[in-house]
């Protein structure tokens, strides 16, 4: 019997192929009034201090064996731009997982935990004269789980006293920012908020409010230098603040395709959903690759 989810996932795949026959395109640029395939760069910029984001790369944390596998991409798959060309409104898609793995010898990496996330995402982009709005809205799925690695097969039983765990969430996740003018749109400010409307376990917070800042300086002709900070607001056993921080160096053009390496410093209660308890602090040096 196909559930509630199978049947929006055919109804959502027969929407998009739907629009992508009708829409006409002749060359790379946007026909206005018109839907389009999307073309080029998306439009809403991945968050760079965000941990929710699809990425490309590898995490390793200092001191400790741990490392984060980040394997996915968003894409934009429809674009739609008025007659005005007052904005550019896009519709697209998430696929992405994250994963905590251990190192062992002999290049072994088993896998203790491993999050799964996917959806649709709503983008718009607008120049004002304060400079170039942009926002978001996803619609998405979070599920979490532990592996192999978790699990101890010489005394049967799961590392560190934690057992699997049911947990799974969907949710609306809102954001806007702004690229100043003044500012010479180097500088990103943003605010936003997720809203969970089903979750277990039970007792995860239904809302959680982020806000962030990203500052890039283009140098040496095609690569730059950045640095980014996200506060997340949520409770969990009580109410506390997430700090992510990312300094680094991208090679490529900033909202282009390029090679990242950067360092990190993350404080709060762990992104990774078997462990959406606990609390941790490290700093870390990551490498990523933008595609």
């Amino acid at each position: 019997m196909i559930n509630l989810k199978h049947s929006a996932a055919i109804i959502f795949s027969a929407i998009v192929i739907a629009n992508l026959s009708s829409a006409q395109t002749t060359s790379d640029s946007m026909q206005r009034g018109q839907v389009t395939f999307a073309t080029g760069e998306l439009l809403f910029r991945p968050l760079v201090a965000n941990t929710f984001e699809p990425r490309s790369g590898i995490l390793s944390q200092f001191g400790k064996n741990k490392l984060r596998l980040d394997i996915g991409n968003s894409i934009d798959l429809l674009r739609y731009q008025p007659s005005d060309g007052s904005a550019v409104f896009g519709m697209g898609a998430d696929f992405f997982t994250y994963t905590l793995l251990r190192g062992e010898k002999n290049f072994h990496f088993p896998v203790d935990a491993s999050d799964y996330f996917f959806g649709i995402n709503f983008s718009a982009r607008k120049n004002i004269e304060a400079g170039i709005f942009s926002s978001r809205l996803r619609i998405s799925h979070i599920s979490a789980h532990f592996d192999d690695g978790h699990y101890d097969n010489t005394q049967g039983l799961w590392k560190d006293g934690r057992p699997p765990v049911v947990y799974s969430r969907e949710f609306l996740d809102g954001v806007v920012a702004l690229q100043p003018t003044s500012l010479k749109n180097n500088v990103r400010l943003y605010i936003g908020g997720t809203y969970l409307f089903h979750v277990d376990p039970k007792p995860l917070p239904r809302f959680q409010a982020d806000a962030g800042i990203e500052y890039h300086l283009p140098c040496f002709q095609i690569s730059n230098f950045y640095w980014s900070y996200q506060a997340t607001v949520l409770k969990i056993t009580e109410t506390s603040v997430r700090h992510n921080v990312q300094i680094g160096w991208k090679l490529g053009d900033w909202e282009k395709r390029g090679v990242d390496v950067y360092l990190s410093y993350f404080s709060g209660y762990s992104i990774h959903g078997e462990y959406y308890n606990v609390k941790e602090s490290y700093c870390a040096a990551g490498f990523l690759v933008e595609i």
